[in-house]
Formats: C-alpha cells, structure tokens, sequence
C-alpha cells in the first residue's frame, strides 16, 4: 500500500474553504480502483491543508492520476486561487500500520 501526501499552503482565513471542498467533493476518487481512504486535515495555524490518501500500490495511484474522473474532480475551478504557493505532493510506501484490534505489523 501507498499513501500520497498532498500539502497544500493555504491563503490566510481560507483553510475552511479548502476542506468544505474536498467535504462536498463527487465524491470520483472513493469508487476508483485501487483507492483504499482519503483524511483531510488541517493545520491549527490553518495556513496548511493536508490531504492523504492511500492506494493498493502505486500503479492504482497513476492510474487515478491518467484518469477522466481525475480531469472531472481536479478541472472544477477555482481552487488555485485559495492557494498562496504551490501544493507539494510525495508519494510514500506504508511499511507499518497500528490499529486498534490489529495484530503488529
């Protein structure tokens, strides 16, 4: 499994923006193939969004990335503006996993 991690810096008193957007979403990436969860967080500064979301391997992760539904949920506009420089995106391996009621990785 893999986890991508999209930080994005936000504008000053637009983090709720942000997060009602990725809340009010379509909705396209949790019916995709591949992908397992998505978590919004936000900074207590509230000057960054933080968006993860993790995927049965990275080739379910492109996939996502080359498809229509990605164009559909990405290409709606106005989003760029609520940003005060550009997201940065790293992609991570998810080598150790701690659950309640989970044996140990």
């Amino acid at each position: 499994m893999i986890a991508v991690i999209n930080r994005l810096p936000v504008k000053e008193g637009l983090a709720d923006q942000v997060v009602e957007r990725f809340a009010n979403g379509r909705g396209f990436v949790q019916d995709f193939p591949g992908f397992v969860s998505m978590e919004v967080l936000r900074s207590e500064e509230a000057d960054e969004v933080m968006g993860i979301t993790r995927w049965e391997d990275k080739n379910a992760f492109d996939s996502w990335v080359r498809s229509d539904e990605f164009k559909t949920a990405h290409g709606r506009g106005g989003g760029t503006g609520m940003l005060r420089g550009h997201p940065q995106m790293g992609t991570y391996e998810v080598v150790v996993v701690r659950e309640p009621g989970l044996p140990q990785s």
